[in-house]
């Protein structure tokens, strides 16, 4: 089987992207005819469908890769592909859609309100809060904010990075995330703990060595776990994820979980969470893109039936 591998990419999270593609080239490579993809290149059309690919895995993060974009490239060529369709795509992207499918579905979401370009900020709720760009992952852009004058700095940059910015309601507590693999069937992955030496789980404390931890089993109530759990699978059967997804939840003071966002194709490297909480079950990385390239050739199997 050829197996074209999507990678890098112009959105902000490119480094990591590329990152992300060299370590499943290398998990496939001895049993595939695997070849590199950057939609960032010019000549990326020509030869990508010279190559003609039979699958596609991508492992490209945020922008194009992660919106729905690509995925519609791909199903326009008839070409199964890894992850989540086009819908779940944009839908988990957009945090600020996500987050109001969460909450009409009875999700527990941190309360939030959306900013609108040069006007006033009118704040719902008390300091500190975190300022987020709606579009974009690996926690670019986003600022946890005590004051006003630092809440008008974090706004405008904001801005610059993206056209759509949300403040949410800060909540105070551990970070956990779920990793779950599958499509009807689901498999939930352990629960991690994040911690790290910074403010909170940034993009240096993500992919800086040294800078964050993994504590698994999380240092949790066995009844809070359960909670995250279930919560985790009903947030990927809501926004209809399918191959592998992260949710990322916070566990307030009084063990309450809040999802704030998921990951339709998270991080693929050495450092990321998906790929160390499948380790954790017992699946090394090899088997984990396996795994992913057989639950897209299955959803792409059945939805072409159709």
């Amino acid at each position: 089987m050829k197996i074209a591998i999507l990678y890098g990419g112009e959105s902000s999270e490119r480094e990591i992207s590329l990152k992300s593609g060299k370590c499943v080239y290398y998990a496939l490579r001895k049993k595939y005819d695997v070849k590199l993809f950057d939609p960032a290149k010019n000549n990326f059309i020509n030869s990508f469908l010279k190559f003609k690919p039979d699958f596609v895995f991508i492992a490209l993060h945020g922008g194009i890769g992660e919106n729905g974009s690509i995925q519609g490239f791909l199903e326009t060529l008839k070409i199964p592909y890894s992850g989540s369709g086009v819908l779940t795509s944009a839908l988990c992207l957009n945090k600020i859609i996500c987050k109001e499918i969460l909450i009409f579905n009875k999700i527990p979401t941190p309360p939030f309100v959306i900013i609108e370009k040069n006007r006033k900020i009118k704040l719902p709720f008390k300091f500190p809060v975190v300022v987020k760009p709606a579009n974009l992952g690996s926690t670019i852009g986003v600022k946890i904010v005590k004051t006003e004058k630092e809440l008008k700095k974090a706004v405008n940059e904001a801005f610059l990075l993206d056209n759509e910015v949300f403040i949410e309601k800060f909540i105070k507590g551990k970070e956990v995330t779920v990793g779950i693999i599958g499509n009807e069937n689901i498999e939930i992955l352990p629960v991690i703990e994040i911690r790290t030496k910074r403010d909170f789980y940034d993009y240096k404390a993500k992919y800086s060595p040294g800078e964050s931890f993994h504590i698994i089993p999380p240092d949790l109530p066995e009844k809070t776990i359960k909670k995250i759990e279930k919560l985790a699978e009903k947030t990927y059967r809501v926004l209809k994820c399918s191959g592998f997804a992260r949710m990322e939840i916070m566990i307030d003071n009084k063990y309450n979980p809040y999802v704030l966002e998921v990951n339709t194709i998270p991080g693929l490297t050495k450092l990321s969470l998906l790929p160390d909480a499948a380790k954790h079950k017992g699946l090394s990385f090899e088997q984990l893109c396996e795994k992913i390239i057989n639950l897209g050739l299955k959803k792409w199997k059945k939805e072409t039936k159709k």
